[in-house]
């Protein structure tokens, strides 16, 4: 199955990568320790698997059937 965009209801991407999360943090004049950059990837993959779970899509349509 084709993954979506996932997006929020102001067209928000959840940001996963290193970069991404800087730059949105950066957007919003938030400032993240190094000490708790990993602890913010670990919490956006957790919200993006329950954004993912609440549009009905299971953690093998989104791996390929690795599961999550």
């Amino acid at each position: 199955m084709q993954e979506p965009t996932v997006t929020g209801p102001k067209g928000a991407i959840v940001p996963r990568s290193a970069e991404a999360i800087a730059e949105a943090a950066a957007r919003r004049g938030v400032v993240l320790p190094a000490a708790c950059r990993e602890g913010v990837a670990q919490n956006m993959a957790l919200l993006e698997a329950h954004l993912w779970s609440m549009r009905g899509y299971e953690a093998s349509d989104r791996t390929g059937g690795e599961g999550a």
